[in-house]
């Protein structure tokens, strides 16, 4: 694949300026050795992709390789006094993400990104569900959470860094209140007393109250698994998100 070829050039411009950096008089010993380790990484990645690519994305590789020439070219004395150190740094950083989150388009990695996105959406259903069944403090939660949910699966799904970070700080709540829903819901079927109330507080029968917790101890189940599953796919993959 043409990708592949050129995935190995970007490490080849990589290493240059690796090499380049060591004689540079504007960038002090400690921020050497930090621009060089993350360059290294990079490269290694960029060059063990060029080994595995089943996806072949010719424009996204050129646009990989004309930043690296484009950070090779920067690699000077005079550039980095113009930019400063940290500028520099930001721009090698760069570089370093693009290598991270590369094989995300490149092979097959994506259905990964897919999955744990798919797991956050459903488990936040049962979630919503819970809060309305709980009470109005619950629902007015839930709609607090509403507007950086829906940020959040927007983000994912092109893949920003803002996504993951909203997902993260959402995902606590459901999973407190699917942990009080499990919790409630074992207490209330193993007690013949709060199975009583339930169904004298509805209107209904005994078996139809058992029936009503049982469904929100199984809402409460699937969405812990689910937001649990998203939550480490989300983190074990988020080099995927820029």
């Amino acid at each position: 694949m043409k990708s592949a070829d050129v995935l190995k050039q970007t490490a080849e411009v990589l290493k240059e300026t690796e090499g380049k950096i060591n004689s540079l008089a504007n960038l002090s010993p400690k921020k050497k050795q930090k621009a060089i380790k993350m360059l290294e990484e990079a490269r290694r990645n960029f060059l063990e992709l060029s080994d595995n690519v089943t996806v072949d994305n010719e424009e996204l590789a050129n646009f990989f390789h004309k930043r690296a020439v484009k950070l090779k070219n920067m690699t000077k004395d005079r550039d980095i006094e113009k930019m400063g150190e940290k500028e520099y740094l930001k721009e090698v950083g760069v570089m370093l993400k693009y290598s991270r989150s590369a094989p995300y388009d490149f092979t097959d990695k994506i259905k990964e990104i897919n999955k744990a996105y798919k797991a956050y959406l459903f488990g936040m259903v049962p979630f919503f569900i819970l809060s309305g069944i709980f009470g109005p403090q619950y629902a007015i939660t839930a709609l607090i959470l509403i507007i950086p949910v829906l940020l959040s699966m927007l983000s994912i799904r092109k893949r920003g860094s803002l996504g993951v970070m909203l997902a993260f700080a959402a995902i606590p709540v459901p999973l407190i209140m699917a942990g009080f829903a499990i919790r409630y819901g074992v207490y209330a079927l193993t007690n013949s007393e709060e199975l009583a109330r339930v169904a004298q507080e509805m209107g209904k029968s005994l078996s139809f109250a058992q029936g009503m917790v049982l469904f929100v101890l199984i809402l409460g189940l699937i969405s812990l698994g689910l937001l649990s599953y998203a939550a480490y796919g989300l983190y074990k993959n988020r080099h995927a998100f820029l």
